[in-house]
């Protein structure tokens, strides 16, 4: 009877290690689906990324252009001259 219980025995451990095996393959599976799909938004996120820090350099160099223009002039839209220890208000201009 020793013996029968000893097969049964091993049979019942195969039997769960099989099945341990079967959900850690599973799991490592799933997990390396979810990377990907990780992987891929965050490539789509690094474009988006890259598209605005573009954008932004742009509209600086057009901000940074379109003072030098009025500095240049001599003359802000607002009434104040452009000097070069700053920006000082004309007293001759009412804003």
């Amino acid at each position: 009877m020793d013996a029968n219980w000893a097969l049964i025995l091993a049979a019942v451990v195969t039997a769960v290690g099989g099945i341990i095996v079967a959900v850690l393959q599973k799991f490592k599976t799933d997990n390396h689906t979810d990377h990907q799909v990780v992987l891929g938004m965050l490539k789509i996120l690094h474009k988006g990324q890259q598209r605005v820090e573009d954008k932004v350099e742009r509209l600086d160099e057009r901000l940074d252009d379109h003072i030098e223009f009025h500095a240049t002039e001599g003359m802000l839209d607002n009434a104040r001259t452009v000097h070069q220890n700053g920006v000082t208000k004309n007293r001759n201009v009412s804003a």
